[in-house]
């Protein structure tokens, strides 16, 4: 599986997934910086269990963190989000 996180102007980016056999693509109406933020916030603190980040939730389960906006929700595996909270950072 192969994750990418591109950002779609200022207010916007996506989150695709592809595998061999599908590929999947999530709008989320925030900006790739935000979303990182509280990619990182999450991540920093084990025992918050949640984040707002304007009308987006990013929660956590067992295997990772989950990003819900509007109906639709996109799962983050903890073993794909080291690379996207250090693209952050740079």
């Amino acid at each position: 599986m192969q994750i990418t996180f591109t950002a779609d102007g200022d207010a916007a980016c996506t989150l695709a997934q592809k595998t061999v056999s599908s590929s999947t693509a999530f709008s989320i109406p925030i900006s790739k910086q935000a979303l990182q933020s509280g990619l990182r916030e999450l991540l920093l603190n084990p025992e918050q269990r949640d984040v707002m980040v304007d009308a987006v939730m990013i929660d956590r389960s067992r295997d990772g963190l989950r990003i819900h906006a509007g109906t639709g929700r996109f799962e983050l595996p903890y073993r794909h989000l080291l690379a996207l909270v250090l693209e952050a950072a740079e």
